[in-house]
């Protein structure tokens, strides 16, 4: 299943999403992305000018986990044309029989049991 079949998911764009940091504590796992509304998400506004989309800074929350393995973790950071600094896109993002898998330019990281939010902070 892709992360846009379930319902809380549903109307993000995490392809062209841009992953600003990776917090990994007990029991949770959270990217913190400038991320896209797609045009069915209720806060979703016009793109301001010279942006292609509608980005907010989102927390993309998993938790209650039984366990995170990470395939491969390279935390490497891109500088973009404004000085800001990102981990690349999620350019993956599926669950297949209870785990989500998920992997980018930062890494390949799979995540057993639990469940998953995006909480939208601006």
């Amino acid at each position: 299943m892709n992360y846009y079949e379930i319902l809380s998911l549903s109307n993000f764009y995490f392809e062209d999403s841009y992953v600003l940091s990776i917090d990994e504590s007990a029991g949770s796992l959270v990217f913190e992305l400038d991320a896209i509304l797609t045009k069915n998400h209720p806060q979703y506004e016009k793109p301001k000018n010279g942006e292609q989309y509608c980005y907010r800074n989102v927390l993309l929350r998993f938790f209650n986990m039984d366990s995170i393995e990470w395939v491969d973790k390279r935390l490497t950071g891109f500088v973009d044309s404004t000085g800001g600094l990102d981990y690349g896109n999620i350019d993956s993002f599926v669950k297949v029989d209870g785990a989500y898998t998920l992997f980018g330019d930062w890494g390949r990281v799979m995540i057993r049991g639990g469940g998953v939010e995006a909480v939208i902070t601006n």
